[in-house]
């Protein structure tokens, strides 16, 4: 196999691990962190500069970035799985149920509660960095380098000489892997908690089934799997095909300053 076909193989089944791996929150992986900075990316470079024709089109990146970050961070915050897990405990079920049950909803809840921690130290920092100017001309470089370096890391060397405007535009921006998973743990936590809910009380409805009892509880325990299997195939689907024709922020052609 020739180093290229090799190459590709390998990203393919990198892409595939990645989807995979974040299915349980693909859509917010998708388009709150990894496609918005893969866009910022593509003009980064370019936009830096004041009178750039790119300086329109990163801004407005930068800007619908960090309002769908805030958004995903207050549903982290405000929509927990803790208050469920919590809650759940009380069942008389949970008595009789398999001890892997009481053991995946403590993870669960801890994973959770870990979402909220790290939600919360993302807000504060994007209001530490603060809001871009409304118009696009009106913030300085370094102020979008600044907001570039929460997504991006630049490349560039260190400059040597004095000429610091020169390298101002020659930086090369690229998509850093650390910050992208940094920012994509608060939905990684809260989607895994979930998920390992789910698991728990998959183990209780299954419990007869796993201690081979017999009765109606044998019943129950098959309706739910049939059930629980068409709902995640269903949201399998939706996750991973359902939004591929969507696009962020219009055309990207767009890029003309009035």
């Amino acid at each position: 196999m020739a180093k290229k076909d090799r190459k590709k193989l390998a990203d393919l089944l990198l892409w595939g691990l990645i989807q995979l791996v974040t299915l349980p929150y693909h859509r917010f992986f998708t388009y709150n962190t990894l496609k918005p900075a893969l866009e910022i990316q593509e003009y980064a470079t370019r936009g830096v500069e004041r009178n750039s024709l790119d300086r329109k089109k990163l801004h407005s990146l930068l800007c619908g970035w960090r309002t769908r970050k805030r958004d995903e961070l207050a549903f982290v915050s405000g929509v927990t799985i803790t208050a469920i897990v919590t809650a759940s405990f009380s069942w008389p079920v949970i008595q009789d149920s398999y001890w892997l049950a009481s053991g995946v909803w403590y993870a669960s809840l801890m994973t959770s509660v870990c979402g909220i921690l790290i939600s919360a130290q993302q807000v504060s920092l994007l209001t530490l960095v603060g809001d871009l100017p409304v118009d696009p001309l009106a913030a300085s470089s370094k102020t979008i380098q600044r907001h570039l370096n929460q997504i991006l890391i630049d490349c560039q060397p260190p400059i040597r000489d004095s000429d610091e405007a020169a390298h101002e535009y020659s930086q090369q921006w690229v998509l850093s892997w650390k910050q992208i998973f940094t920012w994509q743990c608060p939905m990684m936590f809260f989607g895994y908690s979930t998920l390992l809910y789910f698991v728990g009380l998959t183990v209780i409805v299954c419990t007869p089934l796993i201690e081979e009892r017999k009765g109606p509880t044998i019943n129950v325990a098959i309706t739910y799997l049939v059930a629980s299997g068409i709902s995640w195939g269903l949201f399998a689907y939706c996750s991973l095909g359902g939004y591929r024709a969507i696009t962020l922020d219009g055309d990207p052609d767009d890029t003309e300053i009035a």
